[in-house]
């Protein structure tokens, strides 16, 4: 038991990393919008999508494209599953803050 939460404590913190070392996108929303506003990913490759929340208020991270919509409280960070994407873009946006802007998932 003890070798096992010595492993776990030594687990970095922070962006998980897939098998292949491609770092896991992260989007990050905070007092004025999102960040980064154009986010891109591999095309025809499934992908995690870190969505973290470094506001006092909980926000709606939404894609109507996408077919998304959660809920990220206040300090928190979820993870939305994407299936592979063909190339294109889609809009994602803070349905809870209608004025701090929207971004972009390019997959190339």
């Amino acid at each position: 038991m003890i070798s096992v939460l010595a492993t776990l404590a030594a687990l970095p913190f922070g962006p998980t990393v897939r098998a292949d070392d491609d770092a896991q996108p992260v989007i990050r929303f905070h007092d004025g919008g999102f960040e980064p506003d154009e986010l891109v990913v591999k095309a025809k490759t499934p992908f995690r999508l870190h969505v973290v929340n470094l506001t006092k208020d909980p926000i709606e991270f939404e894609s109507f494209e996408r077919n998304r919509e959660c809920v990220v409280l206040p300090g928190a960070r979820i993870v939305v599953y994407h299936p592979a994407l063909d190339p294109g873009s889609c809009k994602y946006f803070d349905d809870f803050h209608h004025d701090a802007g929207q971004g972009t998932i390019t997959a190339k």
